[in-house]
């Protein structure tokens, strides 16, 4: 019988031993390549027939492309058999523990994680609807985050923390249809945005939120919804060619769906709508590009209010006189983001060594950063014998703006202290992707932030030091272990 502890606890292994319990003595398929990534589950996922590429492109355990390795789990005649109907079942498991001995307004640790498990439907298949699909995913947030409860900082040194309310949470819910031979892909329902938007396949081997699953600045500034938090949402692609597409599409924002059940879909505590848009040409796929590659222009419009960082409804100081914040109007902003394996001895093998990169730049002054940038490579099958094992590293710039250094300035000024933030904050992570079994992957990581903001404790009298976290993240594919055929979160 499978236990499983939803709470703090001193390593994430400890998560890992009690899931694991259900898959004992499997041996399952495999495919790993990156070891964090986030799947998505909608328009146009990549196929070696030359299929169009789509946003998400990337499984949980495995990069485009690749192949299925090793014998099928215990559930797989019950996969095959549901797959007669159209129905895919999947899955998947994300648990990270960070510590910061050094730095930040405190000192200590959390472990936090997610299980999703959820369903698609090929309705073609199910009752003859041509092009049609359905999409639902359920989530199980638990655990605590360090930035929030220790560090203080903007960026989040678990990516997957998503959510305050540990809870059963109906995220993903969506009616997909494809038209124009497959050119046009249409899907509405309760999503989130950033399932959409820039999103880099590499970007998400690291367990620092810096990058994945969307950069900070849009998780925190863009009026992008993020999963299971979703909203109601339409969202649409294009394809031009095999190669290029654009989305569009039209999100709502309310941060009240945070704290509920996700079955909630009223919307009269909507605060506006995000209209985010992205161009894309990619040939993702390693099975049929020899040095894969993605490039991203996008941008965003939210009508959303929110908080300024530095003025309350008085048009005075939050630091020096508190009171409500003032709310600022609309939110744009554009972003460039792109990737490229640039070494591959051998097409044959999943081998490769990956460079990323990505600016993120809002297009108003009312804002907690200004500009983000980062870059970074991931290098898989390193070590002989070792051939979907992975090394990162990434580094990302932050530039704080001067409304929110006023603010911390003037916070700290009335706490009694002294001392200025730099608004140059760099955050780094170096981390070694383990494949323990197929499709289970443990990847500690070591990050550094330089100059941290104290965003999130923003009332201390001193300026904190820089942060050395040392961090663990487990990433289970679920489904296939147990030998279902879909894998992944349908998600962020």
């Amino acid at each position: 019988m499978t236990t499983i502890l939803w709470g703090r606890t001193a390593s994430s292994l400890t998560l890992v031993l009690c899931l694991a319990g259900a898959a004992e003595a499997q041996t399952a398929q495999t495919n790993q390549a990156p070891a964090n990534s986030q799947p998505y589950y909608g328009p146009a996922s990549p196929n070696a027939n030359g299929a169009p590429v789509g946003p998400r492109v990337a499984d949980a355990l495995a990069q485009p492309g690749g192949e299925d390795r090793g014998p099928a789990g215990p559930f797989k005649p019950v996969s095959d058999y549901l797959g007669n109907y159209g129905v895919s079942l999947r899955g998947v498991l994300i648990d990270q523990y960070a510590n910061n001995p050094v730095g930040g307004v405190h000192q200590g640790n959390d472990n936090v994680g997610q299980l999703n498990f959820g369903f698609d439907v090929d309705l073609d298949k199910a009752v003859g609807i041509p092009g049609g699909s359905f999409h639902a995913t359920i989530y199980r947030d638990y655990g605590f985050s360090l930035a929030k409860d220790t560090t203080g900082t903007l960026v989040k040194q678990q990516n997957i923390y998503k959510n305050a309310f540990p809870q059963l949470h109906m995220g993903l819910f969506a009616y997909e249809q494809k038209l124009l031979n497959d050119k046009l892909d249409i899907i509405v329902g309760r999503v989130g945005t950033t399932a959409y938007y820039a999103h880099l396949i590499p970007a998400c081997d690291f367990q620092s939120g810096a990058t994945c699953g969307v950069p900070t600045i849009l998780n925190s500034e863009s009026g992008f919804g993020l999963l299971p938090s979703a909203t109601w949402g339409m969202n649409v692609t294009y394809h031009f060619t095999h190669e290029v597409y654009f989305s569009t599409g039209a999100f709502e924002v309310n941060p009240f769906i945070q704290h509920t059940n996700g079955w909630d879909w009223s919307t009269k505590f909507a605060t506006g709508f995000t209209t985010p848009f992205e161009l894309v040409w990619a040939r993702p796929s390693l099975k049929t590009e020899a040095y894969p590659f993605e490039l991203k222009f996008g941008g965003y419009v939210s009508t959303a209010p929110h908080a300024d960082p530095l003025y309350n409804t008085k048009g005075q100081s939050l630091g020096t006189f508190g009171g409500t914040a003032l709310n600022d109007s609309t939110r744009d902003g554009l972003y460039l983001m792109g990737d490229r394996v640039v070494w591959r001895p051998n097409r044959a093998s999943n081998e490769n060594l990956n460079l990323f990169f990505g600016s993120i730049v809002p297009l108003e002054d009312e804002e907690t950063l200004r500009q983000q940038e980062f870059a970074g490579a991931v290098l898989t099958g390193a070590i002989p014998g070792r051939p979907y094992d992975t090394i990162g590293v990434m580094g990302s710039y932050m530039q704080i703006s001067p409304r929110e250094l006023e603010f911390l300035d003037e916070s700290r000024v009335k706490a009694g202290g002294n001392g200025r933030n730099s608004p140059d904050e760099g955050v780094f992570e170096v981390n070694y992707g383990i494949q323990v079994m197929p499709y289970m992957v443990l990847t500690p990581n070591f990050q550094y932030i330089a100059n941290p903001d104290n965003s999130g404790f923003a009332k201390i009298n001193f300026v904190p030091k820089n942060i050395v976290v040392i961090g663990l993240s487990l990433t289970m594919g679920v489904s296939k272990i147990l030998g279902f055929a879909g894998i992944g979160s349908g998600g962020d």
